[in-house]
């Protein structure tokens, strides 16, 4: 079965996706790793203002449901506890290490330390923890790759805390000074794990990637997920969890430390059955221990950290990439969606001339115009010529045309005329590309450049439709408006706004938002959800 694996652009990520391609190959499986770049990798802002761990996988999600990629890996502690609609945790693979680790430049361990000495770290849990062991020390907050991190060991600080997982996994196990002991310094609930999601309706896909799963991996960290789940405590909370399946019987400890180390409280409990729910329900009786102990009363335990587009008010068209609004949500965004425009299929005239006179390639731009067609009474699968070949602009697309009985050739990703252009090889030929009235010009003109004849009969023309009123009213209010085809951009534009702040979906659509009088405070460098996400949060965040 081939596959296309999601994950975002770190070395880690990079790496632990390598690690569960080549479990999947060894199976037979052909896997291709998808680069998805993240706001979360590209900036240097301490993760506490990023608003959490959310902030990594949301792309990354968006690409699985859109059906860009199959399939996703993530550090499991990276996901958010409440469970992702449309998605399943396919598989969670054998545990590494899931302790903390102590890295120096020198290989002193903790207490070789002198007083005084500056302990970088990220993480409030590992800053906490380690306050409660060498009060000491001072803790200086970090941020950046494993590598950027390790390096400041030895230069600006005495020591760095990392995960001895991430470590591991990038082949740097020797820079790890001293192990801390996981029943001791706990460490991040379901660290050292990884998360493989899926498609909750890709059954193929599930059946393929549960061969991954680990039973006893996953016990641990639905029980530790469970506490933290529990505590309804945020990325910013000091609480540490460790589970693991010993002699029959699954154990769980839990920690909860005020931020200066001060105060710690600690509970475990076990059990014997080892079924999810029972590992869910030790997770509870853990955290009501906790919560009686004084839990909640040492610590913020919400510990919500500012989201980066907390608060920010954005105007969505009702049509938008899949899992945009999911993503831009989990930011912290306040989203209202509108129709701004219709679709309305045109006479098949020019378009049954030029599928006539014969072509080799079909290129479909949108599920736009495979709606068209089909409104038309046009079958494409059963009038395609033999030979011919079929290629798709987008995932969104590919599967329209898949439901449509014809199985592309090529499908251009992200999305856009230039991912078309680049993907596509050199003529000569003939393509037909049915297009809307007032389509782009820049696959066409790509195309020919590269040697080919190409036909674009217009099938549909794009309607602008009024918006209602309370949203031409609340207009004012929107921080920006999310322009997904210069259409839109042009419909929006005649609610008479001008210089309205847009985000566009690519270059064409912030050009059309110019000409048309709109202010353009981002452009997304990918036509698709990650793309939009990461130009929004450019702009707003």
């Amino acid at each position: 079965m081939k596959l296309r694996l999601a994950t975002r652009g770190s070395k880690l990520a990079w790496g632990q996706s390598g690690q569960v391609a080549d479990a999947l190959r060894a199976l037979g499986h052909e896997v291709e790793l998808v680069r998805i770049t993240t706001h979360g990798d590209v900036t240097t802002a301490p993760l506490a203002s990023l608003g959490g761990a959310g902030v990594f996988v949301g792309a990354v999600r968006a690409a699985v449901l859109s059906g860009e990629c199959d399939f996703a890996v993530h550090s499991f502690k990276d996901l958010p506890t409440a469970p992702a609609a449309d998605l399943a945790l396919a598989a969670v693979p054998p545990r590494e290490d899931p302790a903390d680790a102590l890295c120096t430049a020198d290989g002193r361990g903790l207490a070789a330390l002198p007083s005084g000495a500056r302990v970088g770290t990220g993480s409030p849990r590992r800053a906490a923890q380690l306050l409660a062991l060498r009060p000491d020390l001072e803790t200086v907050e970090i941020r950046g790759n494993v590598e950027t991190r390790l390096a400041r060991a030895g230069a600006d600080l005495d020591a760095v805390l990392l995960a001895a997982a991430g470590l591991t996994r990038i082949g740097l196990a020797g820079r790890i000074s001293e192990r801390l002991d996981p029943a001791v310094f706990l460490p991040a609930p379901s660290q050292g794990a990884l998360a493989i999601e899926c498609r909750a309706d890709a059954e193929d896909v599930l059946a393929a990637l549960a061969a991954l799963d680990d039973p006893n991996t996953r016990l641990a960290a639905v029980a530790e997920r469970a506490v933290l789940a529990g505590l309804q405590a945020g990325c910013a909370a000091p609480v540490g969890a460790h589970a693991q399946v010993l002699d029959a019987h699954l154990h769980l400890s839990a920690a909860v430390i005020s931020t200066d180390g001060s105060t710690r409280l600690v509970q475990s409990a076990e059990t014997t059955e080892l079924s999810l729910a029972a590992a869910e329900a030790l997770g509870g009786q853990v955290t009501a221990a906790l919560l009686s102990a004084g839990a909640a009363a040492i610590v913020d335990l919400a510990a919500t950290k500012p989201a980066p587009l907390a608060g920010r008010r954005l105007l969505l068209p009702s049509r938008c990439p899949a899992g945009l609004v999911e993503a831009l949500t989990s930011a912290g965004a306040l989203i209202t969606q509108a129709e701004f425009t219709r679709q309305e299929p045109l006479e098949l005239t020019d378009f049954r001339a030029a599928a006539t006179a014969g072509y080799d390639w079909l290129v479909l731009s949108s599920a736009a115009a495979l709606t068209a067609l089909a409104a038309q009474g046009y079958d494409l699968a059963a009038n395609l010529p033999d030979g011919a070949k079929v290629a798709a602009v987008g995932p969104a697309t590919a599967r329209a045309l898949t439901s449509a009985g014809l199985t592309p050739d090529l499908v251009a990703n992200p999305g856009g005329g230039a991912a078309l252009v680049a993907a596509f090889e050199a003529g000569p030929g003939v393509v037909l590309l049915p297009s809307a009235e007032t389509a782009s010009p820049e696959p066409a003109t790509g195309l020919r450049a590269n040697g080919w004849t190409v036909h674009t009969p217009a099938v549909y023309r794009t309607v602008p439709l009024p918006v209602s009123e309370p949203v031409q009213r609340a207009w004012p209010s929107f921080d920006a408006f999310i322009a997904t085809a210069g259409s839109v951009a042009k419909a929006a534009a005649e609610l008479g706004q001008p210089g309205a702040p847009v985000v566009a979906i690519g270059a064409p659509t912030a050009i059309a938002a110019r000409d048309a009088g709109l202010n353009v405070i981002g452009v997304a460098t990918t036509p698709d959800t990650g793309g939009l996400v990461d130009a929004v949060l450019a702009a707003l965040g």
